[in-house]
């Protein structure tokens, strides 16, 4: 099994990396626990007392792992907590992934066979914290080409539970849940649909969603705080556009718990 502890964000610049901490602090509640260096890029670690929120500045475009998921800004990968390493690389392999990094590294980059990037770490690697009462990371939607295929890799190696399929105008959204946290899996009828490209060509991590407990009193910080709140808002999804450039999806407290009824 598999459990979702940690997304990491891509900066395109000192002015959105220090921006964009600024930004989820003032609007969800999501707060600095450490910052580090390693690998080519400045990491800072931000928590919503559940998930480790990353952000990350690469020295260059040109550094080994900065154009894994693709140029400029990006949700760059998921990282999922498992308790048997060796297996669940095996399990990767046998269900169409890719291992990236050296697989003695703490942190074990890999592609999935819908394209996007994710990472496996051992248990206690990102510990829980005291809880945001502004906002709880509940939701990431990955852009597919092949759904049923992703649905089997997650499915088959991280243990995913479906929990609906709906097809709105030609786009198919799949539900899955690791048990705390609400993973979409959406395919698009074309790159020309509307909001296809909100995060670029091809397969992606397409945005990831808090819930809040006052959708409007949100809605005024993030226009406050630098953000932009996107076109097609309803009122259980609101999407906006952060400081970084990444799109996220604000939902009332309870409305992933209640979409899986």
């Amino acid at each position: 099994m598999g459990r979702i502890v940690h997304l990491a964000i891509k900066c395109a610049s000192r002015e959105t990396y220090e921006k964009s901490a600024r930004f989820y602090k003032d609007v969800f509640g999501i707060y600095e626990t450490k910052n580090t260096y390693d690998r080519g890029h400045h990491s800072k670690h931000m928590t919503d007392g559940n998930i480790d929120l990353a952000l990350m500045l690469y020295d260059s475009e040109d550094e080994k792992e900065a154009r894994l998921a693709g140029p400029g800004a990006r949700i760059h990968h998921i990282g999922l907590e498992v308790l048997d390493r060796p297996s669940m690389i095996k399990k990767i392999e046998d269900n169409g992934g890719r291992i990236f990094s050296n697989r003695a590294e703490g942190a074990l980059k890999y592609h999935s066979p819908d394209g996007t990037l994710g990472e496996i770490v051992g248990v206690g690697r990102y510990i829980k914290k005291d809880m945001s009462p502004q906002g709880r990371i509940a939701h990431i939607a990955m852009k597919v080409n092949d759904m049923e295929v992703a649905t089997r890799f997650y499915e088959n190696v991280f243990d995913f539970k479906q929990i609906s399929t709906k097809t709105d105008g030609g786009r198919v959204s799949r539900h899955m849940s690791d048990g705390d946290t609400d993973i979409a899996l959406v395919s698009y009828p074309s790159e020309d649909a509307p909001e296809a490209n909100l995060a670029g060509e091809g397969p992606c991590i397409h945005h990831w969603g808090v819930e809040v407990p006052d959708m409007a009193a949100a809605l005024v910080k993030v226009r406050a705080h630098g953000g932009e709140v996107l076109a097609g808002a309803s009122a259980t999804a609101v999407k906006i556009r952060a400081p970084d450039g990444n799109v996220c999806e604000i939902s009332p407290n309870g409305a992933y718990a209640a979409a899986a009824v």
